[in-house]
């Protein structure tokens, strides 16, 4: 059995050392995303001289595998490892998210691979969510709304002391997107909040809060790997028109500077979120290959 333990805060660091560019779109390969989903996900992580392995949980469907990540030699054998491991476990053996580009390494040996539409990865041009381009004309008119109605909101970057008022800003904004106790992915926000209000300085997570004197409108919180910058929570009271819209706008301002690209992960599990994601254009969707189909 695979010396696993569990993916901690130490790990992220280590495991930028086994990525190399290809990776950075995927937001399941960002160690600060895998860290800070931690809680939802059950991460952990084993590291060899040529290998990394990682394996996570997905609610519906169990244990998870990455594919091996490094350069080491021998990967079907590698591979039967891994399956060797998830038995022990008492699981079939799941292998995904797989690169679409390493597709042809993987249908040799064998491996049935299927596209699961639900996770996969919208990337953006920084600049031009920063500025709401004229091809996303639905949000540039939200953005004038809002500003209009609230001309004293400002956007301003999230700092540790923030962390209590958007606990509570979560409260409202449940209400006002009538989100009710069913909804089990509010709650592993909440969690993800609070690890990266935790360690916001140490892993250099970057955020954005709109707000004026009296209430916060939105806030959004994401992390750079490479020469992406992965979005992990976003949200707008959905009872203020342009909210949404303007803190996407506002924290892509900020991404700009440090990042080319901008990508936001599914879990697009309804209809609304897909729409909201494809109605900003994105410049390509990062497509999520895998032994399962959600």
């Amino acid at each position: 059995m695979i010396n696993f333990h569990k993916f901690g805060f130490l790990d992220c660091k280590r495991l930028k050392n086994y990525l190399t560019d290809s990776y950075s779109y995927l937001c399941e390969y960002n160690p600060v995303w895998l860290f800070v989903n931690s809680d939802y996900y059950k991460p952990e992580i084993s590291f060899t001289n040529e290998w990394c392995f990682i394996r996570y949980k997905i609610p519906e469907l169990g244990l998870i595998y990455f594919p091996p990540i490094g350069n080491g030699d021998h990967l079907d054998m590698v591979l039967l490892d891994l399956e060797e491991d998830s038995k022990e476990a008492g699981y079939e053996f799941l292998l995904g998210p797989i690169l679409e580009k390493d597709i042809i390494k993987y249908k040799p040996l064998g491996i049935k691979l299927y596209e699961n539409e639900k996770l996969n990865t919208y990337i953006y041009m920084s600049d031009n969510l920063s500025v709401l381009s004229s091809k996303i004309k639905k949000y540039k008119k939200a953005c004038k709304t809002f500003e209009f109605m609230h001309k004293d909101a400002y956007l301003k970057k999230i700092k540790k002391e923030d962390f209590p008022r958007l606990i509570e800003y979560l409260s409202k904004y449940r209400e006002s997107a009538n989100i009710d106790n069913s909804d089990l992915t509010f709650y592993p926000k909440l969690n993800i909040l609070k690890k990266c209000m935790e360690h916001l300085y140490e892993l250099d997570i970057m955020g954005v809060v709109l707000e004026d004197e009296e209430k916060i409108y939105g806030f959004a919180l994401g992390s750079i790997m490479d020469n992406t910058c992965h979005m992990y929570l976003n949200f707008g009271l959905e009872d203020e028109v342009g909210a949404y819209a303007e803190v996407i706008m506002g924290f892509a301002k900020y991404a700009a500077a440090k990042a080319k690209y901008m990508a936001f992960y599914g879990y697009v599990n309804d209809n609304k979120l897909k729409e909201k994601l494809d109605e900003l254009k994105p410049l390509r969707v990062e497509k999520h290959f895998a032994t399962y189909n959600i």
